[in-house]
């Protein structure tokens, strides 16, 4: 069975924007490559966020976040080194404020991957309620 699959549209970005509430920094309406982020450092002024990942055709492959002391941009440079990223070829970031807790973050990502539906996000985080605290991953 293929599941329907979203692309990453103005549109698109603008409601996982609206998901994030509260916790929203700002919004970047600009996608970026994997160069600008992880060679230029497009992203290297948020630590915490949500990025979402498109292939060539536009069509959403994968959200994550990151919460770090680092960039979000590290956690998309993990994701290069491993070769998880081989099809990604433009990116967005929904850049949160560096002081949300790490299970909001979590339940924002689980808020925007159910809406947007990446076809290689193999699980989400849920989007309920609050779970166990967990501590701030340093970056690598």
């Amino acid at each position: 069975m293929k599941r329907f699959a979203c692309t990453l549209t103005p549109e698109n970005y603008d409601t996982a924007c609206d998901l994030a509430g509260s916790a929203l920094l700002r919004r970047i309406p600009a996608a970026s490559t994997i160069l600008q982020i992880t060679e230029g450092g497009a992203w290297d002024a948020f630590p915490t966020g949500i990025y979402i990942a498109a292939d060539f055709e536009n069509v959403i492959r994968y959200t994550g976040s990151a919460i770090r002391d680092g960039s979000i941009g590290d956690r998309v440079q993990e994701h290069v080194l491993s070769g998880r990223a081989a099809r990604w070829t433009r990116l967005m970031a929904v850049p949160l404020a560096a002081d949300t807790e790490e299970d909001l973050v979590r339940r924002i990502e689980g808020r925007i991957g159910a809406v947007l539906r990446p076809i290689d996000t193999k699980r989400l985080p849920t989007f309920g309620g609050p779970r166990r605290p967990a501590q701030r991953r340093a970056s690598r």
